[in-house]
């Protein structure tokens, strides 16, 4: 039993004092009684050998040692003496009773004597007196008694023998009340630290069953009154927190609901805006193939630089779209990372000597394992957001190993941003430094892009910056192995659009459709356009052809699409015609749901060398499959 429970306490505190109390008293009592004891041995002795001194005169003074001796067996029985003796004047023993060869062993024997005297008055005293002719008072000799010992050790042992079985029985009745009364403490704090216990589990309904009596029953009282309380306070909270997640779900279905009709507004307005750029982008792209005036090919490249501005803006809202709904897949591979920075020197270098820049890449001859395509979307978002927002010093593209990763970082000596700031600027359609929003410095998204890639890719992103000194944007990638990377497919040659291929579009756009007639006029490739897919399936069959590839929007009236007239028209030839779905539709889950159709997807505005080369590779691949 531990010395810390309040039972092995209490035990402690009831025996100890009762204990050396018992002890004391016993040893006094015990002290006293021996001490009674041999004083009366001691009296004993002398009573008996003054009773001798008294009996003895005559028959020593008569010399009778027959009646010495019997009166010193007398006094020997009656006394219960070890031994008695009669010695004369001289000193010389007369007559003796008893074990008399003990009385030199005074260990063993408490001896005691008395003078013997003649009496001084005496009726028998004048005949002696005269014959003996011994005056009164005259000493005669000496009687001496012994007592043994051995009762004195003997009532010892059966004293110290009692006084110890006292003891254990008053320390067995203490211990016994004792390990009551802790039995029953120990008893009711146990049954209160349960409780307390049960409130510390979120049992509130718990209560002590104690009278409220003493101190304990003072604690259970305290223990009942705090749990009274705390059931109260969390029926409060309860109460506040019920209603908290009401407020909260309502605000936050009013949020989705205004967040869905924010992406439903950007949605349709981009569907809005990029079908006419569209059919701009096409009829530049015939216009360019048309013009025969130098004159006019300036202004002609003018309008083309501004619709290819209009489609990254438009592009970037499409990645947003893309990334928000699951349809980009990484592709991780080992790749070098020294070549794709390269690539990317090469690709701002104009823009940053522009600015008056210095750009600058360091030598990072090191193997990555990751998708080198998002990788490189990643840092050209982070280069090209340095560049923009930096207007003296240079950019430093840089990178570290750190054991197993790769620390990769666009340093700048721009701006900066402040450190209240520094999260919200990796969200969609925030420029700190663009108050008038123009539209030369993006719309705000590259940050937003730059996170949800790392996020796809499982890469940290991480941002230090101080206002005045610029900032340093860092990715984490892990380390790659140079015996693993893929040597590049062999690029090859764009092939030719077969002469008597036939494409079939369909779009609700008259004017798409127009510049779509004027693009395919310029590649010589015949073209059949309509509005629906009846209207498509009659001019398919008046023409009396089965078009090699269909390419449909999705988006058409009378609440079709795109991948019911791919199908409807399919089944109506009874083959799988290749086909190409274009969308102006950034909605998630509008391009999540064309990624499931397995159809590819173009986004308007489309690049006609893009759309050229889908088509080249459709039918090549379409007619290989059927010759073979």
């Amino acid at each position: 039993m531990s010395l810390s429970s309040i039972r092995s306490r209490m035990l402690v505190i009831a025996l100890l004092p009762a204990l050396l109390t018992e002890f004391g008293m016993v040893a006094y009592f015990t002290t006293q009684t021996l001490a009674a004891a041999e004083r009366a041995l001691h009296a004993r002795a002398a009573n008996a050998a003054r009773h001798l001194a008294d009996a003895l005169p005559y028959a020593l003074v008569s010399g009778d040692e027959m009646r010495l001796r019997a009166l010193l067996q007398t006094e020997t029985e009656n006394s219960q003496l070890a031994y008695a003796r009669v010695t004369d004047a001289d000193g010389q023993l007369v007559a003796s009773a008893g074990d008399t060869l003990r009385a030199h062993q005074p260990d063993m024997h408490s001896e005691q004597g008395a003078e013997i005297r003649l009496p001084a008055t005496d009726a028998r005293r004048d005949a002696l007196l005269d014959t003996l002719a011994a005056p009164a008072g005259i000493l005669l000799g000496h009687a001496e008694v012994g007592v043994s010992r051995d009762q004195i050790s003997a009532f010892k042992r059966d004293t110290l023998i009692h006084a110890a079985l006292l003891m254990l029985a008053a320390l067995a009745l203490t211990g016994a009340l004792a390990w009551r009364l802790s039995n029953r403490l120990a008893g009711q704090l146990r049954h209160v630290g349960q409780v307390v216990g049960r409130l510390a589990c979120n049992d509130l309904t718990v209560r002590t069953q104690l009278p409220a009596q003493g101190e304990v029953g003072a604690l259970a009282a305290g223990v009942n009154d705090m749990a009274e309380a705390l059931q109260a306070h969390r029926s409060e909270l309860e109460k506040r927190i019920r209603e908290a997640t009401a407020d909260l779900a309502a605000k936050k279905d009013m949020a989705e609901r205004a967040n869905h009709a924010k992406s439903r507004f950007f949605a349709a307005a981009s569907h809005d805006l990029r079908q006419p750029l569209h059919a701009l982008s096409l009829f530049v792209a015939a216009l360019k193939a048309r013009n025969q005036q130098p004159e006019a090919q300036t202004l002609i490249d003018n309008i083309e630089a501004s619709t290819a501005a209009m489609e990254l803006l438009f592009n970037a809202l499409l990645d947003i779209s893309r990334l928000d709904a699951g349809t980009i897949e990484a592709h991780p591979v080992h790749f070098p990372l020294q070549k794709m920075l390269g690539d990317i020197e090469h690709q701002f270098s104009a823009l940053a000597a522009e600015k008056q820049l210095r750009l600058r890449f360091r030598p990072c001859d090191i193997t990555l394992y990751s998708d080198p395509l998002l990788i490189e979307r990643i840092l050209v978002n982070l280069i090209a957001n340095a560049i923009r927002y930096t207007d003296d010093g240079g950019v430093l593209v840089a990178c570290r190993r750190r054991g197993r990763m790769v620390r990769l970082s666009v340093i700048d000596t721009g701006r900066g941003i402040p450190p209240d700031q520094q999260e919200s600027v990796f969200q969609e359609f925030v420029q700190l430094h663009n108050p008038a929003r123009d539209r030369s410095k993006g719309l705000g998204l590259g940050l937003a892009i730059v996170s949800r890639l790392g996020r796809l890719l499982g890469h940290r992103v991480d941002l230090r910056s101080r206002p005045g000194h610029g900032s340093m944007f860092s990715i984490d990638i892990p380390c790659g192995d140079a015996c693993l990377i893929q040597p590049p497919a062999p690029a090859s040659a764009p092939g030719q659009i077969p002469a008597d291929a036939l494409v079939l579009l369909v779009d609700d756009e008259s004017a798409i459709l127009r510049g779509m007639a004027e693009l395919f006029d310029n590649w010589n490739i015949d073209l059949v356009t309509a509005h629906s897919a009846g209207e498509a399936e009659q001019w398919l069959d008046s023409i009396g052809r089965v078009p090699d590839v269909i390419v449909s929007d999705y988006r058409l009236p009378d609440d079709t699409d795109g991948i019911e007239v791919i199908s409807r028209l399919r089944q109506k030839f009874g083959r799988d015609i290749p086909a190409i779905l274009v969308t102006g539709d950034t909605a998630p889950d509008t391009i999540l749901r064309i990624s499931r159709a397995g159809f590819p997807l173009l986004h308007k505005p489309l690049r006609p060398a893009k759309l050229r080369a889908l088509l080249t590779h459709l039918i090549q691949q379409a007619r290989a499959v059927a010759v073979g």
